[in-house]
């Protein structure tokens, strides 16, 4: 487990702006009380910062008594550290003193009088930087904890998304296979030919639907290759025109989230028409919104029933990957049927 404070950029910053003063002070501060010669401070200093760096080494005791360990024994390993820590830097001082006595004779001729001050600073230092440690520890934790569930909402959605996808394929090729074995028995050529469009629609489709995002037109061409795939089976009774504003060059969406709205609007709208009729798809921007907008021409009276996946699936996939920044609302207007998409512009 790396320290939370050396493995952090901002902490460590912070603990090298504090240490220099702090340690000074630590063993300075008790040996000037005692009168001792500025002159001879230097080997002082040096002991304090000894121990403003050592009383990290407080992290440790505080890890092994995390948040939710009993207070007895986070007191406990605090002031045994204390004490231990504070003892063996005291020894050393002792006998770092004595080394420089011939340059600095006054630390280890005062040493008696500034070394309990000193001591009791250093065992305030050290309950101090656990306090603190402690909080880093409880702060990370929380830290972690968000972290893995963030990924496991992130996971999960992705997760929903891939099935969301797959729902779209096996729905698609329902409705194709559909089509396909109405057109055998009258025209097996359209029925052929219908085949090969499919398969190459699908080729388009499998490469686009890898992508958790395509550009607009990626899109849109795959829109009207499946209108090529009905044009085969409608001839003249499907008409339909695909109208790009100005502006939505090079936005992004998710894939195949137009085709079964186009796929509603052929089965729903235009199969229920002797003289059939007109799709129009419309993509707009709005301010900071993506706009699309699939218009079809329908019977209100020979409407087909269906299962309801198309919509469903894009409303799902629009709340899994947008939230409450995307929406879909449709509804008829007479014999005009009509599905409006919107999605955030920054994310399409």
């Amino acid at each position: 487990m790396l320290h939370p404070v050396l493995h952090h950029w901002p902490r460590l910053r912070l603990f090298l702006l504090l240490w220099v003063p702090t340690g000074t002070l630590l063993g300075v501060g008790p040996y000037l009380a005692a009168d001792g010669p500025a002159g001879d401070a230097w080997p002082v200093t040096i002991w304090g910062l000894v121990f403003a760096a050592a009383a990290q080494a407080s992290y440790y005791l505080v890890r092994f008594a995390p948040p939710g360990s009993g207070a007895g024994t986070l007191l406990w390993r605090v002031g045994g550290g204390a004490l231990l820590t504070v003892a063996l830097w005291s020894a050393a001082g002792w006998a770092w003193f004595q080394l420089l006595s011939p340059l600095a004779p006054a630390p280890e001729a005062l040493f008696g009088r500034f070394a309990g001050m000193a001591a009791a600073a250093a065992a305030c230092l050290f309950v101090a930087m656990s306090a603190v440690h402690h909080a880093l520890v409880a702060a990370d934790g929380r830290a972690d904890a968000q972290a893995r569930i963030h990924a496991a909402e992130v996971g999960a959605r992705e997760s929903e998304l891939r099935a969301l996808r797959a729902q779209v394929n096996p729905h698609f090729l329902f409705n194709c296979l559909h089509s396909i074995s109405a057109l055998a028995g009258q025209d097996p050529e359209a029925a052929r030919r219908m085949c090969q469009q499919l398969a190459d629609f699908f080729r388009d489709s499998l490469q686009a639907g890898s992508e958790r995002l395509i550009p607009i037109e990626t899109e849109v061409a795959l829109v009207a290759r499946y209108l090529d795939i009905e044009q085969v089976r409608f001839g003249n009774r499907l008409r339909h025109a695909i109208r790009l504003e100005s502006g939505v060059e090079g936005l992004r969406v998710p894939p195949l989230i137009l085709q079964p709205l186009i796929e509603n609007a052929v089965r729903h709208g235009i199969a229920t028409l002797i003289d059939g009729g007109e799709i129009t798809v419309a993509l707009t921007t709005d301010g900071e919104r993506a706009v699309a907008v699939v218009e079809n021409q329908f019977d209100p009276d020979g409407r087909r029933t269906g299962t309801g996946i198309g919509l469903a699936n894009v409303r799902a996939r629009l709340a899994s990957l947008y939230q409450e920044r995307a929406s879909l609302t449709a509804g008829a207007d007479g014999d005009r049927y009509r599905v409006r998409v919107v999605l955030p512009r920054e994310a399409a």
